[in-house]
């Protein structure tokens, strides 16, 4: 799994031919094809395992004891440490999260796969700390600019250490949500 996610965050599903994966795995295409039927099933399996893994830093951020903008602010301080810690995973993730190569089962089972950050979002909501800002913003503010981080740290552009970095994202991503007068 490694090793496809080493070659499709780089070259791309369509330029990776599984023999290539069982090549760069050190195992026989045989092999491969023993744990994954298909290449969309491996694509499936690494698409589910990553996302289950950032929804555990999602889970494992959430301090019910805090103020829900704080709880926010934590879980997305702790998913980009994770991103910037797990960089090909991240790109893996992003760049097959809508891609028709993934399957319609793996795609319904992501939607599910946070029901700790909607619940912070719905608590904001009804709190009035999020008014006015619907889910699919305040979503897309959470998780879109943090794939753009880790490509700028991956190409080695990151003005900022990492942990600057994300205090800005965390303090960016607020300031874009705060509600105005």
């Amino acid at each position: 799994m490694e090793a496809a996610i080493d070659l499709f965050s780089t070259q791309g599903f369509h330029a990776t031919p599984t023999q290539q994966i069982s090549d760069h795995a050190g195992v026989s295409a045989g092999t491969l094809f023993r744990y994954f039927r298909t290449k969309e099933e491996l694509i499936d399996s690494l698409y589910t395992s990553i996302h289950r893994a950032l929804a555990d830093a999602v889970d494992e951020a959430i301090r019910p004891e805090t103020p829900v903008e704080e709880q926010i602010k934590n879980v997305k301080r702790h998913v980009l440490q994770w991103m910037f810690e797990n960089p090909k995973k991240t790109l893996f993730f992003e760049q097959f999260s809508s891609s028709p190569n993934i399957t319609e089962r793996a795609k319904e089972e992501a939607v599910t796969r946070f029901p700790a950050l909607d619940e912070l979002y719905q608590k904001a909501v009804s709190r009035g700390i999020l008014t006015g800002i619907n889910r699919e913003v305040f979503l897309a503010n959470f998780w879109y600019p943090n794939f753009m981080l880790v490509h700028l740290h991956t190409f080695g552009r990151l003005q900022s250490g990492i942990e600057e970095t994300i205090d800005q994202a965390v303090a960016s991503m607020w300031c874009g949500m705060e509600q105005r007068p």
